[in-house]
């Protein structure tokens, strides 16, 4: 079955409000086989998660497929990107590693990546899992405490074989090989390998379920082809073994590029459903009722979203050239995705979460959609680098000179300035700083970082919609909001008043508001958002089918409360 096909199909057309109240383990079930649909209705050859991935991985991460189902799209994006991907990147070196990557993107086996321990988050170079080189050859991998279990990765078993990238600290012959990838099989869907124990973490609140967990190795025998890659020892010094973990995580910065690209649907998705239920839903008397859509607050947000949509789409072409250029050196590729993913899922964050409170009491549930959607996306920014450390990281490089991003391409251009003014105050506090890891950097730098990459993400974001001739409707909409953010900036350093600003954006929201239901049918996105709230009808089918309860049918006569004495 064709991607395109997919909502269609019974597998996804199903009842969101009852999918809602299925016992966890099938809901589990539900989400995983939709993640097998997803990624077989794309046939992934290994050509395509190669290093430099084709077009049939990043269109993936934007089909809004998925969005139906955050537990899919999970699974969908580890199974691709993160193991399959991971795993070419060792095959001309190991060719045997071919028949457990098409395993893998048939969906024949459940394929995870265990980094993250539960004591090392954003610190995962300081991981503690061990694998030592036995005399004999192979590995012995170990979980040494509890802050040593691999935090997240949906292990335990769910019916299907299951295998694992593992990454742990090589250690043998007083030798040091920093952290590296391990194959490790799980399990055989029924039950996990001799060494092996999972515990099954807490639903996460309000997303679709996936069982993740808690996984333990208690010295387990792994056999010398489970290393991946060649067993060298790195050269002495941190920055070696910085190196050597950014080498081996590299398929992370890949997924913080495609998993930043939902962001795009999930804009579309939340402006579609508040739109449309705006259109229809009424107020004033029977006899001469308005919709809501007439109100500046409640069009306002729905047209930010789907102009922020349609820019981020060409900031989403741009980021992806830049990432796939061979001339582009890599640390410079994880900042271009660094800055797309924290520009995009803050958009989409935002957006998910007003536009769920124009729904009133029917955006609290999760058979809205939004709610749930926001949920989904504040895992995104988290999964494949948090956020907030890839702004610290990418921010501290940036001040420190290690290297530069293009220039705009409009330099004269608000989001140029504002990008230029903000870069500039940093570069004035890092003169009083001591050190980039000293006190006054921690207390009046890191706090800005996210700013910062905000606004170097809104202009690349303005200057790739500009480039490719975006209408200028979306293009002013989109300054607007963008100016918004930062609205103390402009008045200071753009010397634009508030009320200036807001006549600017009155402008923008004037212009772009008789292309509201255009711009709404240009989404495409209606066939992944059959809800409840979306018209009347919607409604009615859903109140229907739930469930009744009534007072039973007496006869008049009855009397209900007896009589006192």
């Amino acid at each position: 079955m064709r991607a395109d096909q997919l909502p269609y199909s019974s597998l996804f057309s199903g009842s969101r409000a009852t999918e809602v109240n299925l016992p966890f383990e099938k809901s589990v079930q539900l989400s995983l086989e939709r993640a097998k649909a997803i990624v077989q209705s794309y046939a992934f050859q290994i050509e395509d998660v190669l290093e430099t991935p084709s077009a049939a991985l990043w269109n993936m991460h934007i089909d809004p497929i998925m969005l139906i189902d955050g537990g899919a799209a999970t699974y969908a994006s580890i199974q691709v990107n993160l193991t399959a991907g991971t795993l070419s990147e060792y095959l001309k070196g190991q060719p045997y590693l071919r028949k457990t990557i098409e395993d893998i993107l048939a969906f024949r086996v459940l394929a995870h990546y265990c980094l993250t321990e539960v004591g090392h988050g954003l610190d995962a170079i300081n991981m503690e899992t061990v694998a030592l080189a036995l005399p004999e050859g192979g590995f012995d991998l170990h979980t040494p405490s509890e802050s040593a279990a691999k935090m997240m990765p949906p292990t335990s078993p769910i019916g299907m074989p299951s295998v694992a990238i593992v990454f742990a600290k090589l250690q043998g012959d007083k030798q040091n090989y920093g952290i590296r990838p391990f194959v490790v099989p799980l399990s055989d869907g029924s039950k996990l390998f001799h060494g092996i124990r999972t515990r099954v973490l807490p639903m996460r609140g309000g997303s679709a379920p996936v069982n993740h967990s808690l996984t333990y190795f208690n010295h387990v025998k792994l056999p010398q082809s489970a290393l991946l890659g060649p067993m060298n020892s790195l050269p002495p010094g941190a920055e070696a073994e910085r190196q050597n973990f950014l080498a081996v995580i590299w398929r992370a910065a890949t997924g913080a590029l495609a998993l930043g690209g939902m962001g795009i649907s999930a804009l579309e998705r939340a402006a579609y459903i508040a739109g449309r239920y705006s259109q229809h839903r009424m107020i004033g008397s029977v006899a001469n009722p308005s919709p809501i859509i007439q109100f500046r607050t409640q069009h306002t947000p729905v047209l930010v979203a789907l102009a922020q949509a349609m820019v981020s789409k060409e900031f989403w072409k741009f980021s992806i050239r830049m990432f796939t250029d061979p001339s582009v050196e890599h640390r410079v590729k994880h900042a271009y995705a660094a800055v797309f993913k924290a520009t995009v899922i803050h958009h989409s964050q935002t957006a998910n979460l007003e536009l769920s409170e124009r729904l009133g009491a029917r955006g609290l549930f999760q058979f809205s959609d939004i709610v749930s959607q926001y949920n989904v996306v504040r895992g995104i920014s988290i999964a494949e680098g948090d956020i907030l450390g890839l702004c610290i990281r990418l921010v501290s490089e940036l001040l420190l000179g290690r290297y530069s991003l293009l220039p705009s391409t409009n330099p004269s251009s608000l989001l140029a300035r504002h990008e230029s003014g903000v870069f500039s105050e940093l570069k004035d506090l890092l003169k009083q700083a001591d050190h980039h890891r000293g006190d006054t950097f921690n207390r009046f730098i890191l706090p800005q970082c996210e700013r910062m990459v905000r606004a170097i993400g809104h202009r690349m974001a303005f200057d790739a919609a500009v480039s490719a001739g975006l209408d200028s409707r979306v293009t002013d909409l989109y300054l607007a909001s963008a100016m918004k953010q930062d609205a103390a900036w402009y008045i200071l350093g753009a010397h634009l008043t508030l009320t200036d600003q807001y006549i600017q954006e009155d402008r923008a929201i004037q212009a772009a508001l008789p292309y509201l239901n255009e711009w709404l049918e240009a989404t495409d996105v209606g066939p992944y958002v059959q809800n409840p709230v979306l018209s009347p009808q919607h409604w009615q089918s859903f109140v229907e089918k739930l469930p009744v309860h009534e007072a039973p049918r007496v006869r008049a006569s009855v009397d209900f409360f007896p009589a006192r004495l």
